[in-house]
């Protein structure tokens, strides 16, 4: 049984799940579980980076990288954890005062769903290699999820 799960029956305890403090501790799973991800986004989205680079396709860089049937899967499983988290928030109801993190954990779970995305489409599509090399960056985004994860931490606890 997990933590969800309530025994049924005479004596089993008060009645229906009350649902103060869920919203909160759902919404710090998820952001749990998205910062979980970042290292694997961010590395690549930094390998797909290095196989759309401008200057390998144009031959200044020798032609030593390449992505793989590894990276492709990688981003697959990415892409769907990205989904299934932006999901879970979309159906959660929170208190007033912790509907903008919320707002700002769904925008940024979007953001790397696009980003993965379009980072995958221009490492393993040529002519779009042409127009876009898509970066993480480690930098904005990744600490502003991990930032809303420990925002989120402080207001279960």
């Amino acid at each position: 049984m997990g933590w969800f799960a309530r025994l049924r029956g005479p004596g089993s305890g008060p009645g229906p799940l009350a649902e103060d403090g869920l919203g909160a501790l759902t919404l710090l799973a998820v952001l749990e579980e998205a910062v979980s991800h970042l290292d694997a986004a961010e590395a690549l989205l930094e390998r797909c980076a290095l196989a759309g680079d401008q200057g390998r396709l144009a031959g200044l860089q020798p032609a030593g990288y390449r992505l793989g049937p590894a990276d492709a899967r990688q981003g697959l499983r990415l892409r769907v954890a990205f989904t299934q988290l932006s999901r879970w928030l979309e159906c959660t109801t929170c208190e007033p005062e912790q509907e903008p993190l919320r707002a700002d954990a769904s925008r940024l779970l979007r953001f790397y769903l696009l980003m993965i995305s379009s980072a995958l489409e221009a490492a393993f599509n040529p002519p779009s290699r042409q127009h876009i090399a898509v970066r993480g960056g480690g930098g904005g985004a990744a600490a502003r999820l991990v930032e809303l994860r420990d925002l989120a931490r402080a207001a279960v606890e």
